[in-house]
């Protein structure tokens, strides 16, 4: 979240921006409606006479305290002090904290716990860009630093138990409060206002809000609750696998397909706890068509019909009479929020349009029918704010636009692989889809990773996710950060965050998808166990460095590991002996010479470049050494190597039909600790010549280098967590 806390935003301003005034105006305040709220004491003992006080002003809302009262309805081990939920005739409101059904929440901080945030004494243009300088208004303290990361791990959890477009929440602290409003890009902070002296500014807000419709809370209203009549709703969960009745389905507007029909299903899961990112949720859903009156197909914004489908249009193919949505089927729906630029000259092409330039291209292993487009009201608020000026931080803030997707298949993930050929034909399959678009329609993917490889019932690999993907023909960089899931992305990429992405990253990133899927799921010796697993799946892919002004380098391990030769672990025994692991050495051999300690230098090169009869022993080592390092390095600069070597290894006899993924195994496994910043002094003394010879690979392949994110830089996508596929 560094650099994206926007304030301070004048109150007034936040409330007519985004609270707007209701046709009956807030009643006369009492001369203290906060008299009964302590000044000192426990913090607890302020949210009853907080609540007490407030709820005059929400005759809709009904404002509990649940300070200390988990979600355990979505089991979330968090608990916010005042939840705020909507009164519903017949329906109790939840007594503890529940996420889902949250429509405001406060936290509140006693003044002796540190300030979360600190204003400018005086609000002049002098201490403003003093703030910026110095960062005051975001203090760098364990106490503010905690503060404000439990407000962000809140708002990551709201978001990620409804469907969201943005929300509100207020922060309490002394007797000083805020009002924040959190979208994907960050969060706009008002400047603190005394609640007790300017009663009128937190009652006016809860009065408006109050008032407010879903839409303008924040609500994404193009999901909506299905209401399916009993036989289709039972036919849909049937599709699903959906066994437990209490899960209820959504009804899914596709921009795409807008009137011919909807998606139905649950709400698709999410791993993702942090708001600041692109939020990507995934699910199979079933597709049903709309009915077709004389007129065609209503537009989204017509009514619909009085009914329902019916279980024959649900069995049947009446509906549309042409056209592959005319049917009734099983897709893989994608809910996400794109990067959006505002840099000239940057095509940022939504992924459904990037799947019509693949297919033009008769790109293989990519799913065939993709439809998509950008959800009404979808776009994020904060980055409006980056030049403001009542701002008082340095922004880091990247603009998103919510879109959704769907897949005509759904497919399984990559780790339900029958056997570990089947792993690797899959991720054949999947190179071969990159190597086609990279040279036929000139697309580099720039975000190859274990979930975004599936499997089709026959077994085939395809190759999805081209949300990030780049037409090689663009020159520079599009955003400011990188483009990639952290356990797949290469080294190079890793360590240096403005570095520009090339072929051979992706080629790196395949290689890291079968190593990673080894450790993760391949069935081993009993010796390694399952801590043995973790340890090396966090070592190796987990590993990241804190550095300065929060920018976030990696790779080490890998670098090692590879300059090594002892990818991806020296410890790891298959419990049936298969050539995968065979395979794994050859193709992380050429990243030996890639990642090298001390690459050949020009004078080495002058050494060996003498006529035959002159070379002693020690040259002739040193010639063979320069002609692998150049073959290697060939090698990695196009997919053909990879492919051949991958292709070579399918044809042996040796592979077994009884190893398939392990689904004995945890979970999750231990997480992998920051390295703090001294260890990073030591790796990039050893490893400066490393980037200097990476650069000099670049330049002679005709790709500079972009320059290193400045403070616009955004969350790189997949944040080191817990071992697991993101999305």
């Amino acid at each position: 979240m560094n650099g994206r806390w926007l304030g301070a935003m004048p109150v007034d301003a936040f409330l007519n921006k985004y609270i707007p005034a209701t046709k009956k105006p807030l009643s006369d305040l009492p001369d203290n409606p906060f008299e009964n709220v302590p000044r000192d004491g426990m913090e607890s003992g302020l949210y009853d006479p907080f609540i007490t006080a407030i709820q005059r002003w929400m005759p809709h809302l009904q404002a509990v305290n649940t300070s200390n009262k988990d979600d355990i309805a979505n089991k979330l081990n968090l608990k916010t002090d005042i939840s705020m939920y909507n009164r519903v005739e017949g329906v109790a409101s939840p007594e503890r904290t529940d996420f889902s059904r949250t429509e405001l929440w406060m936290e509140f901080k006693a003044k002796k716990d540190g300030a979360a945030f600190q204003d400018p004494r005086d609000d002049t243009e002098e201490k403003r860009v003093l703030a910026i300088e110095t960062g005051s208004f975001t203090p760098d303290t364990d106490k503010g630093n905690r503060a404000r990361g439990q407000l962000a791990h809140y708002a990551g959890a709201l978001h990620s138990q409804q469907f969201r477009h943005f929300s509100f929440s207020i922060f309490v602290q002394g007797d000083h409060a805020r009002f924040l409003r959190w979208d994907p890009s960050g969060a706009v902070v008002t400047a603190a206002f005394n609640y007790r002296a300017n009663p009128r500014l937190m009652a006016e807000f809860l009065w408006r809000f109050n008032h407010l419709s879903p839409e303008q809370r924040g609500h994404d209203v193009s999901v909506r609750p299905a209401n399916l009549v009993p036989e289709v709703d039972a036919r849909v969960r049937e599709k699903l696998g959906i066994q437990d009745q209490n899960i209820p389905l959504y009804k899914y507007e596709v921009p795409g397909l807008a009137g011919l029909g909807y998606s139905y299903g649950p709400r698709p899961p999410t791993q993702n706890r942090s708001l600041v990112s692109r939020c990507t949720r995934t699910s199979p859903a079933v597709w049903i068509p709309t009915e077709v009156v004389d007129s065609g197909p209503r537009s989204c914004g017509e009514p619909e019909p009085p009914s329902e489908h019916n279980a024959d249009q649900l069995s049947s193919q009446d509906g549309l009479k042409k056209g592959p949505w005319s049917e009734v089927r099983l897709v893989y729906m994608k809910d996400t929020w794109r990067f959006l630029s505002d840099l000239p000259d940057v095509d940022m092409r939504p992924e459904h349009e990037i799947y019509e330039i693949l297919r033009h291209h008769k790109t293989p292993n990519i799913p065939e029918l993709v439809v998509g487009g950008d959800v009404e009201g979808g776009r994020t608020r904060t980055q409006e704010f980056v030049d403001a000026p009542w701002l008082c931080v340095k922004p880091r803030i990247s603009p998103y636009q919510h879109y959704r997707l769907l897949h005509g298949i759904v497919g399984r993930p990559l780790f339900k692989f029958e056997c570990t050929k089947q792993l690797v034909a899959a991720v054949f399959d999947a190179l071969k889809a990159h190597a086609h678009a990279v040279e036929h329609a000139r697309i580099l993917h720039r975000d190859i990773s274990a979930g975004n490889i599936i499997l089709t019932d026959e077994g085939k690999g395809l190759l999805i996710d081209w949300e990030l993907a780049k037409l090689m023909s663009e020159r520079g960089s599009r955003r400011p950060d990188r483009t990639g899931t952290w356990q797949f992305m290469s080294a190079n990429l890793l360590w240096q965050p403005g570095k520009m992405h090339t072929v051979t990253d992706d080629l790196e990133s395949f290689m890291h998808v079968l190593g990673w899927m080894t450790l993760r799921y391949v069935p081993a010796c009993d010796s390694y166990n399952a801590r043995r697993r973790g340890k090396d799946m966090a070592l190796l892919f987990d590993d990241y460095d804190e550095g300065e002004e929060c920018i976030v380098q990696g790779g080490r391990e890998k670098r090692m590991a590879l300059r090594g030769e002892s990818y991806p672990s020296d410890t790891f025994e298959p419990r049936t002996p298969t050539p995968l692991r065979g395979l794994l050495k050859d193709l992380s051999f050429p990243f030996k010479s890639f990642y090298a300690m001390w690459p050949p230098t020009a004078e080495d090169r002058k050494k060996a470049n003498v006529p035959t009869e002159c070379l002693d022993r020690q040259l002739i080592k040193l010639r063979y050494d320069i002609e692998q390092y150049d073959q290697d390095i060939e090698d990695l600069q196009s997919p053909t190597w990879f492919i051949n070597t991958m292709k070579t290894a399918l044809n042996k006899k040796e592979w077994p039909t009884d190893d398939k993924a392990d689904d004995k195994l945890p979970i999750a496994f231990p997480r992998a600790a920051p390295r703090q910043a001294q260890h990073k002094a030591d790796e990039l003394r050893q490893s400066q010549s490393v980037w200097e010879h990476a650069t000099a690979v670049q330049s002679s392949s005709k790709r500079a280098a972009s320059p290193t994110p400045g403070p616009t830089s955004k969350r790189h996508r997949g944040t080191p967590a817990a071992s697991g596929i993101q999305s």
